[in-house]
């Protein structure tokens, strides 16, 4: 069962999981998602899978997803489409960024129905991805 976060208990301790921090954490230090709760949507399965939703402009999120290592393959898509589902009566457009690296993650954000674009361009904003990372966009 999804749920959403109301402090960044869970979500800090996610991203501190062997072998989640390098992935999350461009300089590797641990981050503390604390700040988040009072201006981000924070969904979780209440264990190992968290995904944090950023909101840009009105119904336009970016999302980061964060899951533990045993949350992978069917119950991690299973997890991550629990999610999108909740967030899509709050949203139009979401899009996340993944590092080229992260091939399975890139593999993952298509079959949640992610295509992959170099720049979204909204009414307000131009998002373009970081050097060597794809956005990823996701329309409701």
């Amino acid at each position: 069962m999804i749920r959403r976060e109301t402090d960044a208990v869970l979500a800090n301790s996610v991203s501190k999981m062997d072998g989640v921090l390098s992935n999350v954490s461009y300089d590797g230090r641990e981050i503390d998602w604390t700040p988040a709760v009072e201006t981000c949507v924070i969904l979780s399965n209440g264990t190992d899978a968290i995904q944090i939703y950023e909101p840009k402009e009105p119904r336009i999120w970016e999302v980061m997803t964060i899951f533990g290592p045993e949350c992978r393959g069917k119950r991690a898509l299973e997890t991550a489409f629990a999610m999108k589902e909740w967030m899509l009566p709050h949203l139009d457009i979401a899009f996340g960024s993944v590092p080229n690296r992260l091939r399975a993650a890139r593999w993952f954000y298509r079959k949640l129905g992610g295509g992959p674009v170099d720049r979204l361009e909204t009414p307000l904003c131009l998002y373009e991805a970081n050097e060597g990372e794809t956005l990823f966009v996701f329309r409701a």
